[in-house]
């Protein structure tokens, strides 16, 4: 999962709104000044992942008894004065000293400039409201992944690319991020299921007590000998580096290959638009289970919203399928769409307390009413796809809305296939 997009979500419309009346700014400078104050200390853990030192004062403070996962559903309680808010802001406070205290005040500047700050001391205020946030999500992550501190750390380390490419410029030009750890993956790498996650910590690990013991040889052994043998192990591990680099790019073509030859199906138009839902990604959710997808593919955002604990059930929340296909005019579908329907299947079953409606639309071309029978056929249809493939019938249901709620201007044809749709709202969880 993205790791800032994650913790953004906390962000709600109420809690933009609260901050910007305690900070005496607009909510568009207030948005502006959270969506760059979260990158910026996750950029800052980055570049303190590699200073043993400050990263056991990090996880102290992670795991310290006023850093408070609960917090996480009551965010508005950092603006209520209350002891616990009082100490919630102490312990954000320590981590920005650690994070930032040699140019705090370059980071200040940056983020007042790149919100439009009116006040000086606004983007002070964020980030001591944004710290406790991403110290008690760290927190609620730990507690849930069993992580100790050298997971912590890998962990942030695979989410480098993501980070990194959040931080905005003028941010990134006046600290030194990025400086810190390097990953051997991206974001638009294939994750290889049978490598065990990020398995480089416990390798690097052992080189770092290999070079410890050299150092100490060194004092009894011939000197040369011992660079000789230094240099031979440094070959050794550029060699095991471009190997691990060399079957990353393997794995990812291959996926690139499966991808084009899944869409080879449809026409060349709706292919290209597939396409650029970006390079497969390896989804992991519930229980071990994991999932091929599009890294900007629709699933992704379904588990995350399904795995996010604050996240209620409601009526206005829909997902739109962004792969799947029908003939004009007709409710059959496309061969090539039941690779996302299988998806969506595979996401039910890791999630079994999840129930779902389908919701079937159309643009406003037509009698209005053959817009309706038609939608709510393709939506019918997708549910029994679903169905067939394992879902238990109880837990789904469809309707077609024709072209009630539109998404897009039906005034223009790139309006008009927006649409077109077929949506997925989850309605228990």
């Amino acid at each position: 999962m993205n790791l800032v997009n994650l913790i953004k979500n906390y962000a709600t419309p109420e809690l933009i709104s609260t901050a910007a009346k305690f900070l005496g700014e607009s909510e568009h400078a207030t948005g502006k000044g959270i969506d760059s104050a979260i990158p910026s200390i996750l950029g800052g853990l980055l570049n303190s992942s590699t200073n043993t030192g400050q990263m056991s004062k990090i996880w102290d403070l992670i795991n310290h008894h006023d850093n408070n996962s609960n917090l996480l559903s009551d965010l508005g309680g950092l603006f209520g004065g209350s002891s616990s808010a009082s100490s919630s802001d102490s312990i954000g406070g320590s981590l920005l000293n650690i994070l930032f205290s040699g140019n705090n005040s370059g980071l200040l500047g940056a983020i007042g400039k790149v919100a439009g700050f009116n006040n000086s001391g606004s983007a002070m205020k964020i980030l001591s409201l944004v710290a406790p946030l991403i110290l008690s999500f760290l927190k609620k992550k730990v507690k849930t992944e069993g992580y100790g501190a050298s997971g912590l750390t890998s962990w942030l380390g695979s989410q480098k690319n993501d980070i990194m490419s959040s931080i905005p410029s003028e941010i990134s030009s006046v600290m030194n991020f990025g400086s810190g750890m390097k990953t051997s993956h991206s974001t638009s790498s294939v994750a290889d299921s049978n490598s065990g996650g990020n398995n480089w910590m416990p390798w690097l690990i052992g080189l770092l007590a290999l070079l410890g013991l050299m150092w100490f040889g060194m004092k009894s052994c011939n000197t040369n000998k011992l660079k000789e043998e230094v240099a031979k192990k440094e070959a050794m591990i550029a060699d095991a580096a471009k190997a691990e680099a060399a079957r990353l790019d393997s794995i990812k073509n291959a996926a690139m290959e499966a991808m084009k030859s899944m869409y080879a199906g449809v026409d060349s138009t709706v292919r290209t638009k597939w396409m650029a839902l970006g390079n497969m990604i390896t989804l992991n959710f519930g229980d071990g289970a994991s999932l091929s997808v599009p890294e900007k593919g629709v699933e992704g955002k379904l588990v995350t919203w399904i795995m996010d604990s604050t996240k209620l059930v409601d009526k206005t929340t829909w997902f739109d399928f962004d792969r799947i296909l029908f003939e004009t005019g007709s409710d059959k579908l496309n061969p090539a769409s039941k690779e996302q329907v299988g998806n969506i299947a595979a996401i039910l079953k890791a999630f079994p307390k999840v129930a779902a409606k389908i919701g079937g639309y159309t643009d406003n071309v037509g009698n209005a009413a053959a817009n309706k029978k038609l939608s709510a056929a393709r939506a019918t249809t997708v549910m029994n796809e679903l169905i067939a493939l394992g879902i238990e019938a109880k837990r789904l249901a469809a309707e077609g809305y024709g072209p009630e709620h539109p998404v897009a201007d039906n005034a223009t044809a790139e309006g008009r296939e927006m649409n077109r749709r077929v949506s997925l709202r989850v309605t228990a969880k």
